[in-house]
């Protein structure tokens, strides 16, 4: 029988933010909160089959970082691009947007490298110091899954199955790829370290279950779920993982949790496939259906998925303010 295991509410986006549209949100390596909301009179716009609403050319925003009842503001100006993943940085924050506008060539010159002078190329990252104002901003590739940061400093992005990245080449032409997988950046924006070359034999299709530790990574890419461990030196192990359909993930020493789910009698649910990694081999040992603070099933699929060491908080889709927690050793 699998047994029904709570989720601890962690963080509310306080109320005053509530006529806000919430463009972004997370947990960062604090536990804290953080947040990108902006006003809807601004000329938001409601997309087809989606709660979130797009923003206009130019907008304003407010990053919003709560620590308990502590809560600091961090005011942006004339933004130009659709941000939809945060993370704190330092005193300051880091965005995202998912998506990067056309290259500006022809689809036909993908093939070939091309000198960067004829590329326009989109900063799809932007870092921003605690006084609102860009320390960098980087071109990420398109695709972007997940973006967290770490204890020291460096940015993890995960991409989806459509991602794809210009990378450049010592001769100053760029090349075209995909199935990016993951990667990592420092604060500046530098050449980025990528998962795909430095794990020869695995296929990084889509890595949506990725947790950022203090000190490893974890991950588990589509198609195959491998358990990969990741440190500063880079890919430490890759451990087959016979838990498939997995998108979120906690790794507290040998014990794992992997979130699944799925559609169920007309509603949706939560599931915890709970591992222990021991002698080179993952094995399942059980499972736990998670029901949200007032014991009701959720509503809608799990969002935002946020691993870091035994850990994983995520939302309810559409309710972005609100987030719960699971704790792997509770």
């Amino acid at each position: 029988m699998v047994a029904d295991r709570r989720l601890a509410l962690h963080a509310t986006l306080p109320d005053r933010y509530a006529r806000y549209e919430v463009l972004a949100s997370t947990i960062d390596h604090h536990g804290r909160l953080a947040a990108l909301v902006a006003d809807p009179a601004q000329g938001f716009t409601p997309i087809p089959h989606f709660s979130e609403l797009r923003p206009p050319p130019r907008y304003d925003a407010i990053a919003v970082i709560c620590d308990g009842a502590e809560i600091r503001e961090i005011p942006l100006t004339d933004l130009g691009l659709w941000f939809t993943l945060i993370d704190t940085l330092g005193d300051g924050i880091v965005l995202a947007a998912a998506r990067c506008e056309p290259v500006g060539i022809d689809f036909e010159r993908y093939r070939e490298p091309v000198p960067e002078s004829e590329l326009h190329l989109t900063d799809n990252v932007r870092v921003i110091d605690g006084g609102g104002q860009t320390r960098s901003a980087f071109y990420a590739g398109d695709g972007i899954e997940q973006l967290m940061t770490d204890a020291q400093g460096n940015i993890w992005i995960s991409y989806f199955d459509e991602a794809s990245y210009w990378s450049t080449n010592p001769d100053g032409t760029r090349s075209y790829g995909f199935m990016i997988g993951l990667a990592r950046w420092n604060g500046d924006g530098g050449p980025p370290w990528m998962a795909p070359s430095h794990t020869p034999g695995v296929v990084w299709c889509d890595c949506y279950a990725l947790n950022v530790g203090r000190d490893v990574v974890h991950a588990c890419p589509y198609t195959d779920f491998p358990l990969i461990e990741i440190d500063t030196d880079g890919v430490r192990s890759v451990t087959p993982n016979p838990v498939t359909r997995c998108n979120g993930l906690a790794v507290s020493g040998p014990e794992l949790a992997f979130l699944d789910q799925h559609r169920a009698g007309g509603g949706f649910r939560w599931e915890i496939r709970r591992a222990r990694q021991q002698d080179g081999a993952v094995t399942e040992t059980e499972r736990e259906h998670l029901l949200l603070p007032d014991d009701r099933h959720p509503t809608g699929w799990a969002r935002g998925k946020i691993g870091r060491d035994g850990t994983p908080w995520l939302y309810e889709d559409g309710d972005p303010q609100r987030w719960y927690r699971y704790e792997v050793d509770a």
